[in-house]
């Protein structure tokens, strides 16, 4: 279980306290949820600020235990790409294999397969795309019980995009525990199962998908409800965050 306590990380900005301004929030094991909000809602800062790679007050435990006492349990994927320019892609998966014991080199071959990478690849040969690409594979093939996830749908067109969420979905066990961002809510709109609303540093909805759709409403119409914007302007965050 994920239970994150009265989150802050805040700093100035022309004269205002801006940034996370304290969320609270738990997430049972095997949810998957979608961390959803406009560009500077405070969303990439939570889930660092969650990840120990952030300093903020409060809280964010895994299990009880911050993540910084149990990484090999928390895979923080992001699209900044590897640090380890001079390896092949199979040589840093051999790498992740020896510092993660539960890391699956099948999964990983498989993330690789879909995504026309080659384990002969130098990464600093690839493309900031492909880089990316390589970083979700590693992400899911540590077999993680808790996967943060910054918005891994980044660059990708809708038709990977849908076949890259039923990769995920098919090599899912059940157990795991997932947060993500992104601002493709029409894609995650049948993958999730809740959705979490910031606005402006602070949690404006959390919402089950199941009743959002008993209530007849999309991911949009709520999210627009949540920020007080006209669902018809969505195209102005669509297409990249800054946060």
């Amino acid at each position: 279980m994920i239970e994150v306590k009265n989150l802050q990380k805040t700093w100035r900005k022309h004269g205002a306290t801006v940034g996370l301004l304290g969320v609270d929030l738990t997430i049972p094991d095997g949810q998957i949820v979608g961390l959803l909000g406009e560009n500077g809602a405070g969303k990439t800062t939570m889930l660092r600020a969650m990840a120990g790679l952030l300093p903020a007050r409060g809280q964010a435990l895994f299990d009880g235990r911050p993540a910084g006492a149990q990484y090999a349990r928390i895979s923080y994927i992001t699209g900044e790409g590897s640090y380890y320019p001079a390896l092949t892609v199979a040589e840093y998966g051999a790498m992740l294999a020896d510092l993660h014991p539960a890391f699956d080199g099948a999964r990983y071959k498989e993330f690789l397969d879909f995504f026309s990478l080659s384990g002969k690849d130098i990464i600093g040969h690839l493309s900031t795309g492909q880089k990316a690409r390589v970083e979700l594979a590693a992400g899911f093939a540590k077999r993680a019980a808790y996967y943060l996830m910054d918005e891994p749908f980044l660059g990708k067109d809708p038709f990977t995009r849908k076949d890259f969420i039923k990769l995920m979905s098919g090599t899912l066990r059940g157990d795991e525990t997932i947060l993500l961002t992104t601002h493709y809510l029409d894609d995650v709109e049948h993958f999730l199962d809740r959705a979490v609303i910031l606005h402006q540093g602070r949690v404006a909805e959390d919402v089950l998908l199941d009743d959002l759709h008993a209530q007849g409403d999309t991911l949009l119409i709520r999210m627009a409800k949540a920020c007080g914007w006209d669902p018809d302007h969505y195209l102005q965050f669509g297409e990249g965050s800054s946060d």
